[in-house]
């Protein structure tokens, strides 16, 4: 029985050119053409990237080469996946009011809102002990 080996964390800038098909000054091009791509630097400025990276290397790699994007454009579709994605993330305050009368509305309310104040105070707790 054989084990898979983990996979790595973060890979080399040459790691992800072999990888990914796309060279390596192309690679550092598209970081100051796509606010989307960020990979991590080390302190002696090494480009270490992310599957989140890769993922996103691909992505842009996909709209220039196979859909024929133009930097403007791919750059713009690259921005409404990733503010979509923020949306979906965000948590939503669902409040269903149906056939209630006004003061079990306000009692709903009233409720969420303990709740959405317990969040943030607890929050604060974390931020001031600097778990934050």
């Amino acid at each position: 029985m054989t084990q898979d080996k983990p996979s790595k964390l973060y890979h080399s800038i040459s790691e992800v050119a072999t990888q990914t098909g796309v060279k390596a000054h192309v690679l550092r091009y598209w970081e100051t053409e796509f606010p989307t791509l960020r990979p991590k630097k080390t302190r002696s400025g090494s480009r270490r990237y992310r599957q989140l990276d890769i993922d996103e290397i691909l992505a842009i790699k996909a709209l220039l080469y196979d859909e024929g994007f133009k930097i403007a454009g791919a750059r713009k579709v690259r921005r409404q996946a990733h503010s979509k994605q923020a949306q979906a993330e965000k948590p939503q305050l669902s409040l269903d009011f149906g056939q209630m009368d006004q003061s079990e509305q306000l009692k709903v309310v009233r409720e969420e809102l303990a709740e959405v104040l317990k969040l943030v105070k607890g929050l604060g707790k974390k931020a001031a002990s600097g778990r934050g």
